[in-house]
Parts: structure tokens; C-alpha cells; sequence
């Protein structure tokens, strides 16, 4: 049962410390590209044997700038190919000043019952200094009329260690984001990506690198601070109520299928992944002349598998289930990774624990480290 995923590429502006697939000046696109999703959407469903989806998630991008009857349009054409239940968790990604109640209002009755919204934080400089285009004050009234239009289930994205940001200031954001009681909160910490604007400015001298102590101080302040206001932490970057954590996002720690559409979304089908060709234009073009817009297919072997559900499996929380993965690859994690384990145990990273293999308080905050051994 694959989860379905619909990117939406369009922004209005791009943040500095942006790498994700999107892109600023298209609006004369939306509709050519709406039309594109929907032909691959009915491509694609009529080569896939289960067609059970349990979670649908679109994301970008900013996929609230679209108008909110091309969402209905997009729902409807998964909902006429997919099995999708009523108790389905629908996603949509919002930035605050993309939304009102109304449009809310509309995105509820075309059946997204899931909202995450963008706020990356709550102090007006530093939103400046990301090229955020909407002020704390707007983040916090998308939050209330998201609850005026109905939505129970709403997920706020922040991010710490951006430059200039004190623990003090983070912590102000962290209690004025958990005030507002959100279902779920994701807190990421900065990271300089390749080609983006936030490196290039920091190569100029006009912005200073993330301090790492700082962000790690950061990251075990969140912590214990959600800890203390009711949220379970489930995921590395996740916290979640009782009962809220993203589904759809599950999936993808326990290295299942999904089925992506739009340009630059990736699939993966048992041991197939393949991915779109990334610029909208030529997405639209490609979807326009054969029906899809693949530009690459991997054959997954056994262990990029195996490799891929260990390190996937470890950002949980929980950890890696040692029967699940025992059961899905007929052999032991120990039998294959056996040196690794012993060694990261050792350092006090990793433990097992009612039958799973999990991070420890340090492995957490040390986890890409982790994760390299076992790629």
C-alpha cells in the first residue's frame, strides 16, 4: 500500500537556505501544471496493482499558493484512482502568508484534514535574515484561522540554529509555539546546504556558519522543553500528542512504498525507486507528449535495503524492530552489522532495548554520525 505524495514546486520567493525542488516566478504555470499532475496521476495508477493508499501528503514548494480549487481537482483524480479511507490522513504544507480562513475553509472541504504550516520562527529577524516573507504575527493568526476552518490536526515546522539566534531566544520561540497547542511540532536544525543563498552569504562574510555547540545545546533544550509540554518525541526532528504523529512520515522511517507525482517527486515500489525530472517546464512538457516524466529508475539491491531500513529505522525514537527487520530479510541486523553495533555501543550511541536497536540521549544528538556506518 503505497502513500501518496504531490509535490507542488511554485513559490513565491525562495529562503535563502532552500534546496528543495521549488521555484519563484512561475504563476503562469499553476494551470498547465495542475493539468500535467492530474494525466500522470491517471498514468501511473492504471500500471500499479495496489492502489490501497493510506496517507496523502503535498508538499513543495508552497503548495497553498496554488488556488485552492486546483487542491480539490488534485484530491478528487487520487481519490477516483486510490482506495483512500475515511480515516486517511490528508497533509498539506501552508506558509502563513499563503492562506486565510477562507481559503482554509475551502482546502477542508476538499478533504485535507492535516495542516503543516511553516512558521520556522517566531522572531521577525530572524524570519528577515531566512527571506521568509511572512512576520511571526502572521504565522500565529494562519494557526487560528486554520482553527476557525476546522483543522484538529495541525503541525508547526521550526527551525534552530540559525545564525545569530541565542538559546534564550530559541526557547521564547519554542514556549510560544507549544502554547499554542498544536497536535505536532518538527524542530530542524539549520543546515548550509550547496548553492543556496544562506552560503554564499556566509562565504561573503555577511552571515557567520551555525555554531554546532550551540545548535546541539539547542536541540537538547527542545527535548526536555516539549517533553514538559506534553509532546512524545517520536522522530529525531518530531514531537507529536498523543495519538498525532504523521503517518504518512512513518512510512518513510520504516522504508516502505510510496508513490510521488509531480516534478522532482520520488517513488519507491518494493525494490524499484524512481524519480521525476525536476524542472516544472520540462515536467509538463514530458507528462504532455508519453503520459510520465521519469528520468531515472534504480534497482534497489538487498542491501541498499537492508542499509537504508537500518538508518531509517534508527531515527525513530523507538528504534529499529528487530523481528520486523529479521522477518522482512530472513537474517539477523547483528549478522550483518555485528562490528558496527558493538562499536557504536561501546561509544554509548546505540542500545537495544525491549527488542529494538535505538539511539542513545547521545546517539540522538549524534545521529548522522550513526548513520554513516551503515551506509
Amino acid at each position: 500500500m503505497p502513500v501518496v505524495y504531490i509535490h507542488i514546486p511554485f513559490c513565491k520567493q525562495r529562503c535563502k537556505y532552500c534546496d528543495f525542488n521549488s521555484y519563484a516566478g512561475l504563476d503562469p504555470f499553476h494551470g498547465p501544471y495542475v493539468r500535467a499532475l492530474l494525466s500522470e496521476i491517471n498514468f501511473q495508477a492504471l500500471r500499479l496493482d495496489d492502489i490501497d493508499a493510506p496517507s496523502i501528503y503535498i508538499g513543495g514548494g508552497t503548495p497553498t499558493l496554488l488556488n485552492p480549487l486546483y487542491m480539490d481537482a488534485l484530491l478528487a483524480e487520487v481519490y477516483r484512482w486510490f482506495s483512500v479511507s475515511d480515516a486517511a490522513e490528508v497533509t498539506i504544507e501552508a506558509n502563513p502568508e499563503t492562506v486565510t480562513k477562507e481559503k482554509l475553509v475551502q482546502l477542508r472541504r476538499a478533504g485535507v484534514n492535516r495542516l503543516s504550516i511553516g512558521f520556522q520562527s517566531l522572531d521577525d529577524g530572524l524570519l528577515k535574515l531566512l527571506g521568509r516573507k511572512h512576520s511571526a504575527q502572521q504565522a500565529v493568526s494562519a494557526f487560528k484561522d486554520a482553527r476557525e476552518a476546522g483543522f484538529n490536526n495541525v503541525n508547526i515546522d521550526l527551525i534552530f540554529g540559525i545564525p545569530g539566534q541565542s538559546l534564550a531566544g530559541w526557547a521564547v520561540t519554542l514556549e510560544q509555539a507549544a502554547s499554542l497547542d498544536p497536535e505536532h511540532i518538527s524542530c530542524y536544525g539549520l543546515t548550509v546546504e550547496p548553492g543556496t543563498l544562506l552560503e554564499r552569504e556566509i562565504a561573503a562574510g555577511k552571515l557567520q556558519v551555525p555554531d554546532e555547540d550551540l545548535q546541539a545545546d539547542m536541540f537538547a533544550y527542545t527535548m526536555g522543553s516539549l517533553a514538559e509540554s506534553g509532546f512524545e518525541h517520536y522522530e529525531i526532528s518530531n514531537y507529536a500528542k498523543s495519538g498525532r504523529r504523521c503517518r504518512h512520515n512513518l512510512v518513510y522511517w520504516d522504508n516502505g512504498d510510496y508513490i510521488g507525482f509531480g516534478a522532482g517527486a520520488h517513488s519507491k515500489i518494493g525494490s524499484k525507486r524512481f524519480y521525476n525530472t525536476a524542472n516544472p517546464k520540462e515536467y509538463i512538457e514530458s507528462i504532455g507528449a508519453r503520459g510520465a516524466s521519469i528520468s531515472e529508475i534504480t534497482d534497489l539491491s538487498t542491501g541498499n535495503m537492508i542499509s537504508e531500513t537500518i538508518f531509517l529505522g534508527l531515527r525513530k525514537i523507538e528504534g529499529l524492530d528487530l523481528k520486523s527487520f529479521e522477518a522482512r530479510f530472513g537474517r539477523s541486523v547483528y549478522d550483518i552489522y555485528s562490528a558496527q553495533i558493538a562499536k557504536l555501543a561501546e561509544d554509548g550511541l546505540l542500545e537495544q532495548d525491549n527488542g529494538s536497536l535505538r539511539l542513545t540521549d547521545k546517539g540522538i544528538l549524534l545521529g548522522n554520525e550513526v548513520f554513516s556506518r551503515f551506509i
